[in-house]
């Protein structure tokens, strides 16, 4: 009797364990399912929508005012959140006319996912929109605003920027980066504007922009 209880015993176990075992199966099942669902077709209308996307919600230029703003996103890797900031002097909007006499910031995130994977999943919900137009306002960016009044790192990191020597990209192609994360800045200046992208992190401009970032997240938390 004790054999047959014993034997029981391990049937019991033979019997949960292929159900485990079979639960697991769906699930990856399931998953592979979903990954496939992703089709060549939804990629390519992601990727035409992106770039139209990340200018409306991260956009470089902006009108009046004397700053630098500074975006990054990484080519094919979709899991990064895209990040923004734009920080310098702003048009003074009480007055109607001149600037603000001291420096602001106003940083995005993507939040909780990249907007690529948002724009992505917005649209297989609704496979039959075309335009993404519809889709960008429901995209979803932590977003905060800070002064130097609240933040003196501000004006910091705005004095650095004076101060900086900027190294140009290397034309040379000696350097080959797959799937960089891209770093744009457009600087808005009295004596001109500039627009520069690039990918080596060891460049001092994208070495004070990480800085920059770090600097205002911590603000950000305090605030």
């Amino acid at each position: 009797m004790a054999i047959l209880r014993q034997s029981s015993g391990i049937m019991r176990g033979m019997r949960y364990g292929l159900v485990v075992f079979l639960g697991f199966g769906l699930a990856f099942w399931f998953a592979i399912g979903n990954v496939k669902a992703q089709t060549e077709a939804d990629w390519d209308w992601t990727n035409k929508a992106f770039d139209s996307a990340l200018d409306t919600l991260m956009p470089l230029h902006a009108k009046g005012g004397l700053h630098v703003t500074y975006r990054a996103n990484r080519d094919y890797v979709t899991s990064i959140p895209e990040y923004w900031f734009r920080i310098g002097y702003e048009f003074n909007e009480k007055q109607g006319y001149g600037l603000n006499n001291f420096f602001s910031a106003h940083v995005r995130i993507a939040s909780p996912k990249s907007i690529y994977d948002q724009l992505m999943a917005l649209h297989r919900r609704n496979p039959g929109t075309r335009e993404s137009t519809s889709f960008v306002p429901r995209i979803k960016l932590r977003s905060y605003d800070l002064t130097e009044m609240n933040c003196p790192e501000i004006k910091t990191q705005m004095d650095k920027f004076q101060k900086l020597q900027t190294k140009l990209p290397d034309l040379n192609g000696n350097i080959i980066t797959i799937h960089p994360m891209n770093h744009v800045f457009y600087a808005q200046g009295a004596e001109g504007n500039m627009t520069i992208a690039l990918t080596d992190e060891e460049l001092p401009l994208v070495k004070w922009a990480l800085e920059t970032k770090q600097a205002l997240e911590q603000c950000g938390k305090s605030d």
